[in-house]
């Protein structure tokens, strides 16, 4: 899926003081030198005051809930391993168990790596926080010239230090190459995709919810550089296997929909069109390939409002993707 800047809901004064964080329980939204007490939410909490929290309260969350194994012990090494490692405090909601977005998601990576970014290079959880802040880099901050360094030292270690057919590696291969096909470095984002989808089925399996969405990834490579033969197979498929295994309301399910309702906008063409540049698009227009790429797209939507809600940005790049493959539809119907 084409990543945009993900967004949140942001208090920025006292006004509505119904509004609490969920954390510490006060309507406090205000920006000093020393702390960001804005309140805001990056999550999937529905209701018009759910989920809201500041952030450096998030960062006392994530440092004080170390799975219930606090045994009293003060070595900084122990508990700098435990807060670390327990990861769903830092990357989710507990309350909506989806991941967060935005600020709240980067403001988070930042402080997680900020703890052992000074740790020897192989340590472990310095490698996690290395590649969750590069994740949280390109995705909230469109910010890859900084993810880029961090992303390649991640896998390069992984290789080091587990060895290329490994799980974590293989992920690391991914995540690299889908920073270098979204920057347009296409000839270096195919080798590492190829290499992880073959491995990954070697290894865990076409089913595996690594192997698919590497699948799926390369299938959106293919798409921007208009192989269409060799993105739909690939598109078509990962759906079918994500529906069976992950099921009709996984994220990444809802994912492909919107991926297939792009590549059939694509296809449409017959070639690569953004949504912004479809009014001076002059060749001819599919209205079949049209018509499956808006009912794909209705179904993302659907879903992703039903799962995520109307406010999160992956709902949000869905209605719009729709919008402008109705609108199309709509016009070619009124010339023929």
């Amino acid at each position: 899926m084409q990543q945009q800047r993900q967004t949140e809901e942001i208090i920025t004064n006292n006004d509505n003081t119904s509004i609490t964080c969920w954390v510490c329980t006060d309507s406090t939204s205000r920006i000093t030198r020393s702390r960001n007490r804005t309140l805001m939410r990056g999550c999937a909490c529905r209701g018009s005051d759910a989920g809201f929290a500041h952030l450096d309260c998030l960062i006392q969350f994530a440092l004080h809930s170390n799975n219930g194994n606090d045994d009293g012990d003060d070595d900084d090494n122990d508990n700098i391993n435990s807060i670390i490692t327990n990861n769903e405090r830092w990357d989710a909601c507990p309350t909506c168990k989806q991941d967060y977005t935005g600020k709240l998601r980067l403001g988070l990576a930042q402080a997680r790596w900020e703890l052992v970014q000074d740790a020897p290079r192989q340590d472990y959880e310095r490698l996690n926080a290395a590649d969750r802040l590069a994740s949280a880099l390109q995705e909230c901050a469109l910010d890859n010239d900084a993810a880029l360094p961090l992303f390649q030292e991640v896998l390069e270690i992984s290789r080091e230090m587990d060895g290329n057919d490994d799980v974590n590696t293989l992920v690391s291969m991914n995540n690299l190459a889908s920073l270098h096909q979204k920057i347009g470095n296409y000839d270096a984002a195919l080798p590492l995709f190829q290499e992880a989808l073959e491995t990954q089925q070697r290894i865990v399996g076409k089913n595996s919810s690594d192997t698919l969405r590497t699948m799926s990834n390369l299938a959106m490579l293919y798409l921007r550089t208009g192989e269409f033969d060799k993105a739909l197979p690939l598109a078509s498929e990962s759906l079918q296997l994500r529906e069976e295994v992950l099921g009709a309301d996984h994220v990444d399910t809802l994912e492909s929909l919107h991926n297939m309702g792009l590549l059939r906008w694509h296809m449409a063409h017959g070639e690569y069109v953004s949504f912004t540049d479809a009014d001076e698009f002059v060749g001819c227009c599919r209205r079949n390939e049209l018509q499956q790429s808006a009912e794909f797209l209705k179904r993302a939507v659907e879903g992703l409002t039903r799962v995520l809600g109307n406010q999160h940005y992956q709902t949000k790049m869905a209605v719009r993707a729709l919008g402008f493959a109705e609108c199309k539809r709509k016009e070619l119907e009124k010339k023929s």
